[in-house]
């Protein structure tokens, strides 16, 4: 049987109807391609290198972190070489215990929401780990891996999670509310938002940050300069090549840059390279140092708040953990002078004949004097001892 064949149809021609209708519906079309064209571009941009395309999931959550220490007086018992398996959170969570600030602190729902929110950065990050490959993106993380979860880690806490800094404190910083000093001012409580937390400082949130990335595996640590603290990728010798890099990472406000240290010795003070030395600045924490730092903020926060002693006392339990520091034991005098001035039977009478040649040896001096003598002495033991200069032990007067 063979196949009818019929007569080929003459090529379509509108007509006038037909381009009426095309003319008074031309908007919508061009709408509807322009939408097909936008929802093509973001799948494009959005879809995962090599996996297809990403679907708008929870993010799947990371192994909990384990509680190592549970009490202030625990971790203080440990020993240096054990601190290292301590996580950092719970270190700097602990230490603000019992402060005024942290009556309702709780640290394991602190460190559980910091897990959470470390799921969240994994998920954000791995999303957008394309743009490294990206002609349009990948200048902008200088071609590093390193660099983009190090920008991603800041970008999601502050603009997906609402970590932000603490504007109260910009021009009137002190320590008698630990929020200010510690991480939980950044973590809501149950039932809050973190826009209804206080927010942190250059003393937290540099220690958030180091929290959630150490909870991902990146080889973060602490750094210090004068006055302010800011958080460094120390990557040598990591299993992971595309890890091993050094980048400085400052995020003490809105936003995330990278600076070299040079950048350090003029901001936010001009320090001087035999400063830099005799304090330690510019290199990475080890845990005990780490520690001390927190202890340091705990005893800035009960001298802020009238208890010098108990002030006197963290800053004698930092200066055992890092005698080197002069930071301490300075703190350390200025504690002991608030609780402990010195008395006129302290007076050794040859100085005080030298400050006040008036005065006989023979004679009780009179009590204006005596007063007098105690406030400038007062302000001279306030004073950083030189550098290379006699410190004090743990538990032994710094008077000398």
């Amino acid at each position: 049987m063979s196949r009818k064949k019929t007569k080929s149809s003459p090529p379509y021609t509108p007509t006038h109807a037909d381009a009426s209708w095309l003319q008074r519906h031309a908007f919508w079309l061009f709408m509807g391609l322009a939408a097909v064209a936008a929802i093509g571009a973001v799948s494009y941009f959005t879809r995962a290198p090599g996996n297809g395309f990403l679907t708008a999931s929870a993010p799947q959550p990371i192994a909990p972190t384990v509680q190592k220490a549970f009490t202030f007086n625990k971790l203080l018992a440990m020993k240096p070489e054990e601190l290292k398996d301590v996580d950092i959170a719970e270190m700097n969570l602990l230490c603000a215990t019992g402060l005024p600030g942290a009556e309702k602190l709780d640290v394991a729902k602190c460190m559980k929401k910091l897990d959470e929110w470390a799921a969240k950065v994994k998920a954000e990050t791995e999303r957008n780990l394309y743009r490294l490959s990206a002609t349009f993106a990948a200048d902008e993380y200088h071609h590093s891996e390193v660099y983009l979860r190090s920008s991603m880690l800041l970008q999601v806490l502050q603009e997906d999670l609402g970590v932000k800094y603490n504007m109260t404190a910009k021009d009137n910083f002190d320590f008698k509310d630990s929020s200010v000093a510690f991480i939980h001012g950044m973590i809501p409580a149950p039932g809050q938002t973190t826009a209804q937390t206080p927010g942190g400082t250059c003393a937290s949130m540099p220690v958030l940050y180091t929290a959630v990335g150490r909870r991902l595996g990146y080889p973060l640590k602490l750094v210090t300069t004068k006055a302010h603290l800011f958080v460094r990728w120390d990557g040598k010798d990591n299993p992971n090549p595309a890890w091993r890099e050094r980048l400085n990472i400052e995020g003490a406000g809105h936003g995330f840059s990278s600076f070299d240290d040079n950048y350090y010795k003029t901001w936010p003070h001009k320090v001087t390279e035999a400063e830099v030395q005799a304090n330690g600045w510019l290199v990475s924490l080890t845990p005990k140092e780490e520690l001390a730092e927190f202890l340091a903020s705990r005893g800035h926060c009960l001298l802020d708040n009238g208890h010098p002693k108990e002030a006197f006392d963290s800053y004698t339990t930092a200066h055992a953990l890092i005698p080197q520091d002069p930071a301490y034991s300075s703190w350390m005098r200025q504690a002991e002078v608030r609780f402990r001035p010195p008395q006129d039977d302290d007076l050794e009478p040859w100085r005080y004949s030298q400050s006040r040649p008036d005065n006989r040896l023979d004679q009780r001096p009179d009590v204006k004097a005596v007063i007098e003598y105690n406030r400038r002495i007062t302000e001279q033991l306030s004073q950083p001892p030189p550098p290379n200069g006699p410190q004090p032990q743990p538990g032994v007067s710094p008077w000398p």
